[in-house]
């Protein structure tokens, strides 16, 4: 019997645009805290690593006791808006659906608290597609990408190994989370906050991104469109 090929996919980024949600708490909460607001652009080339490292950032001093109370009443308002602005990325259910169809086993793989995961992915329909959903739960030293610990963690809920396991995502990060759990193959997609040349800058190696997941679903699993 042939084993079967796991896909493991990021979510923003990669599947979802959520960043106008994400922007738009951002700048909720720096008013709260009497802090100045961030654009847009500028704000996007700063998500990604974990929610306490891009706060200390913003508030731009050595204050833990502010990154916490500031990341604690971000997660709260963004539970709340979560959904606002919400949008699909150009072919992530066509990939999922064409992938499903041809027998792969997909999950999401996504540094986002579990109940936000579930909860985008019964809004989009993504759920339907789905063997499993690996994302962080609320304690602190919940493991995440790109530790090794949290990509062990993917394959084990999967019931998979890593000579099965392909991983898609959208940054240096999810590249990495790759190569800490030994996953055969991973592909990078310039459509989240970085573009190629960016990503080939962080060390990812250029002949696996791709522009979009309609070019990643053509060339790489020769779907049709």
């Amino acid at each position: 019997m042939t084993a079967v090929q796991t896909i493991f996919f990021d979510l923003d980024g990669t599947l979802i645009d959520h960043f106008r949600a994400i922007h738009r708490c951002y700048n909720y909460i720096l008013r709260e805290f009497s802090l100045p607001e961030r654009d847009y652009a500028d704000l996007k080339k700063r998500i990604g690593p974990p929610l306490p490292v891009t706060v200390a950032e913003l508030v731009g001093r050595p204050d833990p006791d502010l990154v916490e109370r500031f990341c604690r009443r971000f997660r709260a308002h963004m539970q709340e808006t979560f959904l606002d602005g919400l949008e699909e990325l150009p072919g992530a259910s066509w990939i999922l659906d064409q992938l499903h169809r041809s027998g792969r086993h997909l999950a999401i793989f996504s540094n986002k608290q579990i109940r936000t995961v579930e909860a985008i992915c019964g809004h989009l329909g993504f759920d339907k597609f789905l063997a499993g959903i690996v994302a962080t739960e609320e304690r602190v030293d919940c493991p995440r990408k790109p530790e090794a610990a949290f990509s062990r963690h993917a394959l084990a809920q999967l019931k998979t190994t890593a000579e099965l396991a392909t991983l898609v995502g959208d940054s240096a990060v999810d590249h990495r989370a790759a190569l800490a759990g030994n996953f055969a193959k991973t592909y990078t997609v310039a459509t989240g906050t970085h573009d190629r040349d960016e990503l080939v800058a962080q060390g990812i190696p250029p002949d696996s991104i791709f522009a979009n997941l309609f070019a990643l679903g053509t060339a790489v699993f020769h779907l049709k469109r």
